[in-house]
């Protein structure tokens, strides 16, 4: 017997119960996704869940270091270390907590990715007066290249970048672009556009769940930018978990609604939007989450 929660991306149950008369999106495939559990990240925080969706598709450097990392341990129980409230919480400072020796790597930047339209497909809704194309991929928003680019380039694809909307998971780096090592932070609202965090650093997943629970990490002092003098004060990710790892008896699995199903065909038809802060604004896809009954 599963337990069904319908969910409004990052956001509180619809609909609860077994003995709903929707059957559940493992039902119909052509409508739900379902999230690969190997790339679904559990963080604790505050007594609330979070589910992220990795994509090792848009990030996979990133994205095999943060597994690796999780399941090292090395994430539960750090600080958030620096909050600010309209934008983001910044976690994940490995060594000033356990000392790791030797340190993990640094990173290149993921800033953007090359993406074979014939592979991966895009819904189109709108585009920048620059002529940037924006749409849904997988639930992701994201910008870029038109698919027509990937035509006359060799190896044929189109420059693709995820949107650093509210929700999203994206890696802190120092002022050189491959600096990323272990901290990250979580976006309480959306900074996109020219100029902003788009491009220049590297979107490893978005949360599916929690976004609740994202913007109710406590917030940092505005005169330190939002940094914590004492870490004993900031809030804690009390754990860290790949759900792969969680004893089936415990185990969610996680649906996220097709932006390229026919169910979305229409609600994608009606969105014509110019700018990625219009986009971040749109209501979020639907995530459902079904869970073992006790």
């Amino acid at each position: 017997m599963l337990r069904k929660f319908l969910i409004a991306a990052a956001g509180a149950a619809l609909l609860a119960g077994a003995g709903a008369a929707w059957a559940g999106p493992g039902d119909d495939p052509a409508n739900w996704r379902k999230v690969d559990s190997e790339n679904l990240l559990q963080f604790t925080v505050n007594g609330q869940e979070i589910l992220i969706e990795l994509r090792p598709d848009i990030a996979p450097i990133h994205v095999a270091q943060i597994r690796k990392i999780v399941r090292d341990g090395n994430y539960d129980k750090l600080p958030f270390h620096r909050v600010i409230d309209e934008f983001m919480a910044q976690g994940g400072d490995v060594y000033s907590v356990y000392q790791v020796y030797p340190r993990y790597p640094n990173m290149p930047g993921e800033f953007t990715w090359g993406r074979d339209p014939s592979k991966q497909k895009v819904q189109w809704f709108g585009a920048t007066p620059d002529g940037d194309k924006l749409g849904y991929f997988e639930g992701f928003l994201v910008q870029g290249q038109p698919d027509e680019t990937a035509m006359i380039l060799d190896p044929p694809v189109a420059r693709t970048w995820a949107l650093h909307c509210q929700g999203v998971t994206s890696m802190a780096r120092s002022q050189s672009v491959d600096s990323a090592s272990t901290e990250f932070f979580l976006m309480r609202h959306a900074r996109v556009g020219p100029g902003t965090l788009d491009k220049t650093y590297s979107v490893w997943g978005r949360a599916l769940t929690g976004l609740d629970a994202i913007r109710g990490i406590k917030v940092g002092p505005e005169e330190r930018d939002g940094r914590f003098a004492n870490n004993k004060d900031a809030d804690k990710l009390t754990k860290a978990v790949i759900v792969t790892d969680i004893a089936a008896a415990k185990r969610p699995t996680v649906y996220v609604k097709r932006t390229d199903g026919p169910e979305f065909a229409a609600t994608l038809a009606a969105i014509s939007v110019a700018d990625p802060y219009a986009a971040c604004a749109l209501p979020p896809v639907d995530v459902v989450v079904e869970r073992p009954s006790p």
